[in-house]
């Protein structure tokens, strides 16, 4: 644990505003990302709302966790809801604090990845913090969560690793995807990836209010064993790559830069939550290093999150 931890935290240069409409809602939101000071995280501020708006993203205010990640104020009924692929965007390009602020319920889609994101913030580019250091969660021991078919399971490594297996009805199949060694590295490899779905589902989701803000253009879509995109270039790992695009946006509620090596068979967000509840249940599962400059060491926390 020397010096590989004396990277400092980092925010964005500027301001930057950008539209779009929810998937799920189909309602047109308005969001602006503002730097935020060191050592304040990534929160979220619904501007449509007078009082109690403040949403920080922190896995402990995951409200609901099944088609896609809502977060839920404590103290009121604030929620923001698919916020997955705007947090990989922004875990992605290594940014630790920020402001997002926004006027609707739900993160846009725009095209169903992190792409449209990435490109949103490397246009204002960011910055480092003086002085603040990242917060690495190191994994001490295997941490293991099985949920019906799915299982999460994270390992001690000198790296961040990612191994994800997919088993879905044809054309997509079992799919498996291992990458590494750090999250800039596995980010590039997946954030172009879009969400998809089975044709047959977004009938059950509009009959329950959902998927109002789906179309061909920000989602793969698979109907009688064919995709309906007439412009989407199948790749063999294409699903599996999204599914661990879906893992960086989940697990970056945690707040910490994650060195360990994980193993997901058949992910979704509802895993994802388990398998972050899973590692902070227990202090021998984890440590959460923080590099300080002022007494030249790395000085070692141990925080009960469950």
């Amino acid at each position: 644990m020397k010096n590989n931890y004396k990277v400092l935290q980092r925010t964005i240069a500027k301001p930057i505003s950008f539209s779009g409409i929810g998937l799920h809602s189909g309602d047109l939101c308005n969001i602006t990302l503002k730097p935020a000071d060191p050592d304040t995280g990534i929160v979220f501020i619904r501007k449509d709302l007078e009082n109690n708006n403040i949403i920080p993203a922190d896995y402990r205010y995951i409200f609901k966790s099944n088609l896609c990640t809502t977060l839920k104020a404590y103290n009121s009924d604030a929620k923001v809801i698919t916020v997955e692929h705007l947090l990989a965007a922004i875990k992605g390009n290594g940014i630790d604090n920020l402001k997002i602020e926004l006027d609707s319920k739900e993160i846009p889609i725009l095209d169903g990845s992190s792409k449209d994101f990435d490109i949103i913030i490397k246009n204002v580019s960011t910055v480092e913090q003086k002085n603040k250091y990242k917060k690495y969660l190191i994994i001490k021991n295997k941490v293991q969560v099985k949920n019906k078919n799915s299982t999460f399971e994270i390992t001690p490594s000198n790296n961040f690793e990612i191994n994800c297996t997919v088993n879905f009805p044809d054309p997509i199949g079992i799919q498996e995807v291992s990458l590494g060694k750090n999250l800039l590295d596995i980010y590039n490899n997946v954030k172009d990836a879009k969400t998809f779905c089975f044709y047959e589902d977004i009938e059950t989701m509009k009959k329950n209010g959902l998927a109002k803000g789906g179309s061909l253009k920000n989602a793969i879509v698979i109907k009688d064993g064919k995709i309906l995109n007439s412009n989407f270039k199948y790749k063999y790992d294409y699903f599996a790559k999204h599914k661990i695009l879906d893992i960086i946006g989940d697990l970056s509620l945690m707040g910490l830069n994650i060195v360990g090596n994980l193993s997901v068979y058949y992910p979704g967000h509802e895993l994802n939550r388990l398998g972050m509840q899973q590692i902070f249940s227990n202090y021998n599962n984890f440590s959460i290093y923080q590099y300080n400059k002022s007494k030249e060491f790395i000085s070692q926390e141990n925080i009960l999150m469950a």
